[in-house]
């Protein structure tokens, strides 16, 4: 069941043998036609009824028409009962996929991530071991995510990338102000990221540079007071949390503390009336 460039979607990437599709339904003939044609495999179905007859449904759509093509599937005259239904780079919700389970059927999702060579599923049942086929036909390794650890696993993506960006550009920002041209604080910038990336995907959390030796409180106060207050605020919770996991160098993380006090009483002073 599909809507838009399908032949664009993981789908479309399935080898020659695993791509052996029946009935091929969209929202209408024509364009089932067109999926069809561009991926150079299964039969146009004049009616998404047609889907009845096989136990394994492909599911692709754009956000864009998502909806009207849940609603066409969920219309359909299809015995859902022991069905397997895969949402293939879909972000389809709980609730979506529970309308088809409630009638008996088993539905996952199979999507892309930001980890290389990794796909991410959730799901239930039958659907859940035909989404590891189709990730093993595409040379993928699955990471099998329980409805609730979904979040988690967004965020861990998310804390590396858009939440990591701003900070490699505020290192390239300070480089900048210390003479070097945008390019090249750009480049050391991000150097610097990606040496620390690959050390801690050899040796973890002993690769920290704080791991055994504890920071000279001096100097790191004296580099952090040298920075605009967001970037102090931020850079200090980072080293607090740090020291807090790891359970290390309880005197640098009490100073560490102390500077973070201070900042924050500058910006909010007591007010006096809940002073009296």
């Amino acid at each position: 069941m599909g809507a838009g460039a399908v032949n664009g979607s993981m789908i479309g990437r399935l080898p020659g043998k695993a791509l052996a599709l029946g009935p091929v339904a969209a929202v209408s003939f024509r364009v089932a036609s067109r999926i069809v044609n561009a991926l150079g495999a299964g039969i146009a179905a004049r009616s998404p009824d047609e889907l009845n007859g096989v136990r394994q449904i492909l599911f692709h759509s754009p956000p864009q028409q998502f909806s009207a093509l849940i609603e066409t599937l969920s219309a359909a005259g299809i015995k859902w009962k022991g069905k397997s239904l895969v949402f293939c780079d879909c972000d389809c919700s709980a609730a979506i996929r529970g309308r088809f389970t409630d009638q008996g059927a088993y539905a996952a999702v199979l999507r892309r991530s930001a980890l290389p060579g990794r796909l991410v599923m959730e799901g239930c049942g039958a659907a859940l071991g035909f989404a590891h086929r189709l990730a093993r036909d595409l040379g993928q390794k699955a990471i099998e995510l329980s409805a609730e650890k979904a979040r988690l696993f967004e965020m861990a993506i998310t804390m590396g990338s858009g939440a990591l960006s701003p900070l490699i550009d505020q290192s390239a920002m300070l480089l900048r102000q210390c003479g070097l041209r945008d390019t090249e604080a750009a480049k050391l910038a991000a150097a610097v990221f990606e040496r620390t990336a690959r050390d801690f995907s050899r040796t973890g959390r002993q690769s920290w540079v704080w791991y055994q030796r504890p920071p000279d409180d001096a100097e790191l106060a004296a580099e952090l007071n040298a920075v605009p207050d967001r970037v102090r605020r931020l850079v200090g919770e980072l080293i607090l949390l740090g020291l807090e996991e790891t359970g290390r160098h309880s005197e640098a993380a009490a100073a560490i503390r102390d500077l973070l006090g201070a900042t924050r009483s500058e910006e909010h002073p007591p007010d006096p009336a809940a002073l009296l």
